[in-house]
């Protein structure tokens, strides 16, 4: 039978507007929040239902559980794992979301942005794209720009890139909403750049160095729908890129994080003071899922391009060895 802690209550007197209830469902009886609260422990859904200890004891709490609690998670620790593994178990493990949730490939390298020539910021097109759809914002007064941006589903202001700008600029972000990418041409890039408060700090700013700023906007918006990500190193020496969504599969995700590791490895500073190179360089790794269920630390050894374990060990997922498949410890 179920313990009856009915006994618990709160030394504070009753609120003058409050009756207490002359029948309760729950063995429990939640007079006092607040106080309860204080003594108990709420541990996750077992069963459908949420449990609830007090001093040893249990008991069942018969409150339907928020859709937001998970049963599980997989999370790996300090334990790591080749990346093939990381890569394989995101698409085999059950799903945490309703959605189709996005892969992301976290990497941690000694490099310190704030510092002359550590930093990177790279442009690179993924060989099988993002999976997301992706929203661009091309500003420019040139009709024939604003026709081929149209007519390749990117979207432009109504009026001029001056009307734009002061929209902006006074508070009107609805231009901006849900953008993933702005583009411009040289000649527009004048009045685009007092826009610079607005679109700098949600990475927004066209960069002629990363295809924002350029003279054939066709080829910059089929690019960016086409699947390009940027890398860059924020001030912690951490590198978050997307990968792709978890319906692609294996073979694609391994695709994409193979091409991201290689541009990284590839645009990483070696004449820099202080910069460590080879396998120094790999702080760490890791790869996870869009609602956090899925944490999977990567062994540093797999994801270096020019190590002799790159991509090796671990399992595929149609459970064959890999070709070069050898111990990465």
């Amino acid at each position: 039978s179920l313990p009856n802690l009915s006994h618990i209550h709160s030394t504070r007197p009753p609120h003058p507007t409050h009756t207490p209830p002359t029948h309760t469902p729950h063995p429990i009886h939640l007079h006092s929040p607040t106080a309860l609260m204080s003594s108990l422990l709420i541990r996750r859904p077992l069963g459908g239902l949420l449990t609830v200890g007090y001093r040893g004891l249990s008991a069942p709490l018969a409150l339907a559980p928020p859709s937001s609690f998970r049963p599980y998670t997989i999370k790996t620790g300090s334990t790591t794992f080749p990346i093939v593994t990381a890569l394989s178990g995101v698409c085999s493990s059950p799903p945490f979301a309703k959605f189709d949730e996005t892969v992301s490939l976290h990497l941690q390298v000694t490099l310190d942005p704030r510092k002359p020539n550590q930093n990177i910021r790279e442009k690179i097109s993924l060989p099988h794209g993002t999976g997301k759809r992706v929203s661009i914002l091309v500003l420019s007064d040139d009709a024939a720009s604003r026709d081929v941006a149209v007519a390749l589903g990117a979207s432009v202001p109504e009026g001029t890139v001056a009307e734009a700008v002061k929209a902006l600029t006074s508070g009107d972000l609805s231009l901006i909403s849900g953008v993933d990418r702005v583009i411009t041409t040289p000649g527009d890039m004048r009045g685009v750049g007092a826009l610079g408060r607005v679109l700098g700090p949600r990475g927004l700013m066209p960069n002629p160095k990363l295809g924002g700023v350029t003279a054939d906007v066709g080829k910059a918006v089929e690019d960016a729908i086409r699947g390009e990500v940027i890398i860059r190193v924020n001030k912690e020496g951490g590198i978050f890129t997307p990968i792709g969504k978890v319906s692609m599969g294996y073979g694609k995700l391994r695709d994409n994080c193979r091409a991201v590791l290689e541009a990284v490895s590839a645009a990483k500073p070696t004449d820099a003071k202080g910069v460590k190179s080879g396998a120094a360089f790999w702080k760490g790794a890791s790869v996870t899922r869009t609602m956090g269920g899925y944490h999977v630390k990567v062994d540093t050894k797999t994801v270096d391009p020019a190590s002799a374990n790159y991509f090796r060990g671990g399992i595929e997922p149609d459970e064959t060895p890999n070709d070069d498949a050898t111990s990465a410890a």
